[in-house]
């Protein structure tokens, strides 16, 4: 999958074909009431096996994608409260969840063909009371309209590509849904809910996206957020597991390492990333053919376990580093 991690470089020991795997946010480390959004510029972050990409600005202090958050504001429906479940907090009363901002276009990237379960999902407290409520400076409306008939929704798409960028399947789940004829079967989300993406099958992308009816100059005027909470797939492919018998050495050396290590490889390698025990990317680097690098400038790292990824044309190999 996309920049992840494990503690060995033996995957068919460690994912049998049939193994589930799980993002529950939980292990992103938090203060609590805080969240994490990109800002160090790292491009996403880590929670169990997956990689969930963010985009920062650093011009506007603006961000987008995927945040990880344990705020639990609920009563506040400004720019200000981004980072909020409506629910108060994750699923089952766990206290970190996934908050997603969508710009347009979003997508998550596997290394190799997934069989995505699902996730599940609830409005953020920003949209949710925006729909409610219509937005207190009277940019989006209340949803229903004055009378309560209006037939606003607002849905989230999903849809898989597959190894040969084919779609496999795209699905939807409304987040609001006030198109029914008795307005009282209309309603907002505001429980987490199971989205089902077995339909999908095995996909190396997913994308998102996300439809409204209350649309303005520039598109949609309801905040484009919501909140997902245990990422989960249900299997590798065979694909995946043949390519994983393939026996590729890599050699890093030294390790434990104080400062600089060097790692080699005995195929040419396309990119290598170092990464902490949360999932925050510290060093990256395209590789351009070459099967031998030397990593640097460890000693302002405290000590501890890191993760060393590389990426070949066919293979993903992972090793823990130590770091005295």
């Amino acid at each position: 999958m996309k920049k992840f991690y494990l503690i060995s470089g033996l995957w068919a020991a460690l994912f049998s074909v049939n193994a589930q795997q799980l993002a529950t946010f939980d292990d992103v480390e938090l203060q609590t009431g805080s969240f994490y959004n990109g800002s160090d510029g790292s491009g996403g972050f880590y929670s169990g096996e997956f990689w969930f990409p963010n985009n920062y600005n650093t011009d506007f202090g603006s961000w987008s994608g995927f945040s990880v958050s344990n705020m639990t504001d609920t009563v506040t429906a400004d720019y200000e409260n981004q980072y909020s479940a409506i629910t108060g907090g994750g699923s089952a009363l766990s206290e970190n969840f996934a908050v997603v901002y969508w710009p347009g276009e979003l997508k998550m990237e596997f290394d190799y063909a997934l069989e995505i379960t699902g996730f599940e999902i609830t409005n953020s407290t920003w949209a949710y009371l925006t729909m409610r409520d219509g937005d207190i400076n009277g940019f989006a409306k209340k949803f229903g309209g004055v009378d309560g008939t209006d037939p606003d929704y607002l849905r989230l798409l999903v849809w898989g590509t597959d190894s040969m960028g084919n779609v496999t399947d795209t699905l939807e789940f409304y987040l609001a849904d006030y198109r029914f004829e008795d307005a009282k079967e209309d309603y907002l989300v505001n429980t987490w809910e199971w989205m089902n993406l077995t339909s999908l099958g095995a996909v190396k992308e997913l994308h998102f996206g996300m439809e409204s009816s209350d649309l303005g100059d520039w598109g949609i005027n309801t905040p484009t957020y919501f909140c997902i909470d245990n990422f989960t797939t249900a299997k590798v492919t065979s694909s995946f597991e043949r390519k994983t018998k393939k026996n590729v050495e890599l050699i890093v050396y030294p390790n434990p390492v104080k400062d600089d290590f060097f790692v080699e490889i005995s195929e040419f390698a396309k990119k290598i990333y170092l990464s902490d025990g949360t999932g925050k990317i510290l060093f990256r680097q395209e590789m351009k053919g070459q099967n031998k690098i030397k990593i640097s400038s460890l000693n302002s790292l405290s000590s501890g376990v890191y993760f060393l990824k590389v990426e070949t044309a066919e293979e993903l190999i992972v090793r823990k580093i130590i770091k005295n």
